[in-house]
């Protein structure tokens, strides 16, 4: 008869890793593709541009045209945010919105450089009032959307350590993510109470000052009678691996506090600078308009 046998040890955290890594994405490399492509196809008909005319400006074409090139890939850029809370029944996958979001949030600021010539950005610096509500507001909708596009870099680089810090600890703790660690302390203290039932006052009390220190057992050895020592050594254990998860759980909710806070930031500076990003472009679109 066949005897079941275990996979070694080492297999076993390789298969627990691979539940925790990230799946890769396609539409990833599609994204940027498309941004490196379009980038340097519109980079060509800017420099072709200067060659004529040295001093362009964000009002004569095609730079003109850059500016909505630039307000259409925000707007796309910002129906992330409505595929994913409001208008779920829109096509694709949320984290193939994500890469879209990240690629053409990025491209989208490239263009906006370019629209401006790089004024404000490499030259001609000047941080007055007037320079930010001139043309529309057209410098303060240049920074706003820099700005936004640099706090969702910083929100990139974070969910990534996000999700490698909660894979790491899920992977060591031996239980898993923030739920299933929460559930795993609670049947540890009542273990604690089973084993802490009918025993002496100092085994109590013992247990008693462990529980509310969480990550530190007490320094002082309660003095026991011979009949509890097998039941200390048991209890003095699921102290040990108790403060391990609770190491574990505090790292965990870092990593998610720190993203939660990143996000209250990154939302508002969102609705902020797409409000002015729309006011600009939509005020000079109306006076393209009616000037032809």
């Amino acid at each position: 008869m066949a005897l079941a046998t275990k996979p070694p040890l080492q297999e076993q955290q390789r298969t627990i890793r691979r539940i925790w890594k990230t799946p890769g994405s396609k539409f990833n490399w599609v994204c940027l593709a498309i941004s490196i492509l379009a980038y340097g196809y519109l980079y060509k008909i800017f420099l072709d541009s200067l060659k004529s005319n040295p001093y362009a400006g964000p009002y004569t074409d095609p730079l003109r045209l850059y500016g909505i090139v630039s307000f259409v890939l925000v707007l796309l850029v910002a129906s992330y945010t409505l595929r994913r809370r409001f208008v779920r029944i829109l096509p694709g996958k949320v984290q193939n919105w994500l890469w879209l979001h990240t690629w053409f949030g990025i491209l989208a600021i490239l263009v906006a450089f370019m629209h401006e010539n790089y004024l404000n950005i490499i030259h001609d610096l000047r941080f007055t009032q007037t320079r930010f509500t001139e043309g529309q507001a057209g410098t303060s909708a240049l920074y706003a959307l820099l700005l936004l596009v640099l706090t969702g870099m910083i929100g990139r680089l974070l969910d990534i350590w996000q999700a490698r810090t909660i894979a790491k600890e899920a992977n060591i703790n031996g239980a898993g993510i923030v739920q299933v660690v929460e559930e795993r302390l609670h049947e540890i203290e009542q273990a604690i109470e089973r084993l802490s039932a009918g025993k002496s006052p100092s085994f109590k009390r013992y247990c008693s000052e462990a529980l509310r220190s969480n990550t530190s057992l007490p320094a002082m050895l309660p003095v026991l009678a011979p009949n509890e020592i097998d039941d200390f050594e048991r209890v003095h254990q699921v102290f040990m691996q108790r403060a391990n998860l609770v190491h574990s759980l505090q790292r965990q909710k870092r990593a998610i506090f720190i993203i939660r806070a990143w996000r209250y930031v990154h939302i508002p500076v969102a609705c902020l600078a797409l409000v002015i990003i729309s006011y600009h472009s939509l005020t000079e679109l109306v006076k393209l308009l009616v000037h032809r």
